[in-house]
């Protein structure tokens, strides 16, 4: 009788390996590009970037804003020009 209920546990155990696996996995989500960006602009604002870095920065910048804009988690900023309109008329 031993024998059947070590059987009986085995596949209790392999069902449960997946979902702990599953668990594990990394994930990465909308609010953590944005936190990348707002890193971005940190690290920029400080200095922490050499000049020959400061293009590929900010293509990805750019990249990662359009991005965020797309899917709605950002919304685009207004343009300093109808800023100035809008508080002029």
């Amino acid at each position: 009788m031993a024998k059947k209920e070590k059987q009986q546990a085995e596949p209790v155990q392999e069902a449960t390996a997946p979902a702990a696996q599953q668990e594990q996995q990394p994930s990465l989500n909308l609010q953590d590009l944005i936190l990348v960006a707002q890193i971005i602009q940190i690290c920029s604002a400080r200095g922490a970037f050499k000049a020959d870095e400061l293009a590929n920065v900010g293509n990805l910048y750019t990249k990662l804003v359009a991005f965020l804009q797309s899917t709605g988690a950002l919304t685009p900023a207004p343009d300093a020009t109808q800023t100035e309109e809008n508080t002029n008329a």
